[in-house]
């Protein structure tokens, strides 16, 4: 289940099967989308291969005036796919994107995470590269870091559960990273790469701000436990 977020309102985006999950979700909330009038929850967009939405589900909801867009390429994941296609619907519509939230799961199948991760490195030749695409799982943040200098915004609530948060050098290594902030910082001396040394399992040094200075693009990722409840009230922090 994907979805996309512009300034101050929101387009959204389901992914072939997590339509149903979606639905699943709002009836959860006590809202049936199918029998109920409430358009607002309907996605701008369906897309993906269709092999695990229901045909009726997707004609109801095309009813209800959301776009479908079958996407059957096998060389691309779903994921991939839908990021080409809200591209092109946000080109046509004329909307400014701010950021991408993308609610993926991150257990079970490897190679499955690891897609998801590809499409992270890729997405700034599908998206704007201004744009941040952010995949959002129950336990955790997780984005890629372009060269250059970030600041993010930690929530006390983290740095008071000492929370866990690692930079991970996958594809290629990272000759030159500086940090602050971090209980273990990164200096001009580290390099990361697998075989080597990788920055997992780390946390934050009673410090609500770390910033990172990369010379290659690095995977952040960032465990959000303590924020489950209160989720809402960080996806609007700066990253």
């Amino acid at each position: 289940m994907i979805f996309y977020f512009k300034f101050g309102k929101e387009v959204n985006v389901t992914v072939d099967g997590g339509t149903c999950k979606w639905l699943r979700y709002l009836e959860e909330q006590g809202i049936d989308l199918l029998n109920e009038n409430h358009t607002e929850y309907v996605p701008n967009l369906i897309t993906g291969d269709m092999d695990s939405c229901p045909p009726l589900i997707l004609e109801k909801l095309k009813s209800m005036g959301a776009m479908i867009i079958k996407t059957p390429d096998q060389d691309h994941t779903d994921y991939t796919k839908s990021l080409f296609e809200l591209g092109i619907y946000v080109k046509k519509k004329n909307v400014k994107l701010n950021r991408i939230y993308v609610f993926a799961d991150t257990s079970g199948r490897f190679d499955h995470i690891m897609g998801n991760i590809n499409t992270l490195y890729k997405s700034d030749k599908i998206i704007e590269e201004s744009i941040q695409v952010i995949q959002l799982a129950n336990d955790s943040l997780t984005w890629v870091l372009r060269p250059g200098l970030h600041s993010i915004i930690i929530p006390k609530i983290l740095v008071q559960n000492n929370s866990w948060c690692g930079l991970l050098p996958i594809g290629a290594p990272v000759n030159c990273i500086v940090t602050t902030g971090l209980k273990w910082n990164l200096n001009k001396e580290t390099q990361l790469q697998f075989g080597s040394v990788v920055s997992s399992s780390n946390t934050y040094d009673n410090c609500s701000e770390v910033t990172i200075n990369t010379d290659s693009p690095v995977i952040w990722s960032m465990g959000i436990e303590p924020l489950q409840k209160n989720i809402n009230n960080y996806i609007s922090s700066n990253t």
